[in-house]
């Protein structure tokens, strides 16, 4: 990929070159040894209630997930996902991108707190850790999977409640 650096025998610049080899060998075996590529995003979408909302995905390594970098790395993606208050039902609703799964494949755990979803099909990991912006009731759980877009609706424990204050613009 990278071309290589020639090295001349005596040079003003060996410490350089010495670091510029060191740099290709350490990208080129990052690249051999990563396999699978890695990604990483965002996605915005503006909810029932008019407010928009921002949240990440892909199968980057984060500090607050409980997988580790080697399992995300050896094919373990992070399907994209969105969650959406709908306060006129008085419900949350999770929807997550897992193309190629059958939905026999695929386990949720509710809790409170966070839905877990994970599904394995042959070649084809996911796995992801969704947080409840609120208490859910995780026994109000149901589920539909079609042409591989999982959605789930949870019933929110209390109803949504607008955070802050309304500020007048002057």
């Amino acid at each position: 990929m990278f071309r290589e650096w020639r090295k001349t025998e005596k040079s003003f610049f060996g410490d350089f070159e010495r670091e510029i080899e060191e740099m290709n060998e350490l990208v080129n075996s990052m690249m051999h040894s990563a396999g699978k590529p890695l990604v990483y995003g965002f996605s915005m979408q503006v909810g029932p209630d008019g407010v928009p909302h921002v949240e990440r995905f892909g199968n980057m390594p984060q500090a607050d997930k409980e997988m580790n970098f080697r399992e995300q790395v050896q094919g373990v993606r992070e399907p994209f996902t969105s969650s959406i208050i709908d306060e006129k039902k008085n419900e949350l609703n999770i929807t997550a991108e897992m193309p190629g799964i059958r939905k026999e494949d695929i386990e949720l755990r509710a809790t409170e707190n966070e839905l877990a979803i994970k599904a394995e099909c042959g070649e084809r990991k996911y796995c992801t850790n969704v947080n409840t912006p609120c208490k859910v009731d995780p026994g109000s759980a149901r589920a539909k999977y079609n042409n591989g877009i999982l959605e789930v609706t949870l019933k929110l424990k209390e109803p949504a409640v607008p955070k802050g204050k309304t500020v007048k613009i002057e």
